[in-house]
């Protein structure tokens, strides 16, 4: 067993999957002695988003499948509330704390306290600076790279298109705008016909994404694409680019969880291509990992358990229902 976990990080999916199988075959009796009395404290943003509703869901399944307690305690978008709701759990002494992060600095020095008091800390998809027993999310590196290769190729040198871009963040210090940044510059760095004009951030507010889109048409009415980082906030940035009549001059790039909001949107021509990540099936990864991480699996020391949510690009040309889930 110890030489699998070993393992375990380099697996993904299919290796989280193989193990959660296995304990699956435990008795009942077996089942209960392990999981009875354990706590996970779920700490999302907010609820209330498909996202987190998913994540929540699937972990929601494993807890009446296995008797042990799960409860949310919900951040509502307030930074200040999510370092006193983790600070909260950390005294309660969970077995596992489940965390959605809004930046990469907010709740570290707490995640190092919490996994020094024994409690395993797994977080989701926007990860601290510090290191936990897991995360499950996507692979932002890899979206940053593939969303700016495309944009080289609709809007870079033999396009006869401007190469001017936008690029709408939800927080510039949210683990995944700064690693979707960095990808996508680096990218950006060897194609010099490509320009960056605006790099705002709205907050994750789809009105406040509106405002900043119409105010970027209006200085760069030649613009390229938009390079949104969440399909959400996204949606007011293509309604500007809608209202502007740009939508055949304007390619809009999204990512998110792949829900049924989101596939209107592409349906509508308000985005044009998007990132999903698929958060049903994160929802069923962080059950998997919360089971293995109550039954005491760890990574090899100065790593994580991981799991990189697998793909799906979806495209306004050849959009299928069948690529998105309808919550």
């Amino acid at each position: 067993m110890k030489q699998i976990l070993k393992r375990l990080a380099g697996w993904g999916t299919a290796g989280l999957l193989v193990l959660g199988l296995a304990a699956i075959s435990q008795t009942a009796t077996a089942q209960s002695s392990v999981y009875k009395g354990k706590k996970v404290i779920f700490e999302p943003i907010s609820m209330g988003l498909t996202l987190t509703e998913a994540w929540a869901r699937g972990m929601q399944r494993q807890a009446d499948l296995l008797g042990f307690s799960f409860e949310i305690r919900d951040g509502g978008f307030d930074i200040k509330a999510m370092s006193q709701i983790f600070a909260k759990a950390i005294n309660d002494k969970p077995a596992v704390i489940v965390i959605n992060n809004p930046t990469v600095q907010l709740l570290s020095r707490q995640i190092r306290q919490a996994e020094k008091a024994g409690i395993g800390v797994l977080q989701i998809n926007l990860q601290s600076n510090q290191i936990s027993t897991a995360f499950v999310g996507a692979n932002w590196t890899l979206i940053g790279t593939q969303i700016a290769e495309d944009i080289v190729k609709q809007c870079g040198q033999g396009s006869g298109r401007s190469g001017k871009v936008a690029i709408i963040p939800g927080q510039l210090t949210a683990a995944d705008s700064i690693v979707m940044n960095d990808a996508a510059f680096a990218i950006f760095k060897k194609h010099p016909e490509i320009k960056v004009v605006s790099n705002q951030a709205s907050n994750w507010e789809p009105e406040k994404a509106r405002q900043i889109t119409a105010t970027v048409l209006q200085q760069n009415p030649d613009l390229c694409a938009i390079f949104g980082h969440w399909g959400v906030h996204t949606i007011g940035a293509g309604n500007a680019v809608k209202d502007a009549g740009k939508s055949d001059d304007v390619t809009v790039y999204a990512t998110g969880g792949g829900n049924r909001l989101i596939c209107n949107a592409i349906e509508n021509g308000i985005i044009d291509r998007y990132w999903s990540y698929n958060a049903d099936g994160q929802g069923r990864d962080l059950g998997t990992m919360v089971r293995l991480m109550l039954q005491g699996a760890k990574a090899p020391e100065g790593a994580m358990m991981t799991v990189d949510s697998p793909l799906i690009v979806i495209k306004r040309a050849t959009y299928s229902p069948s690529q998105c889930w309808d919550m």
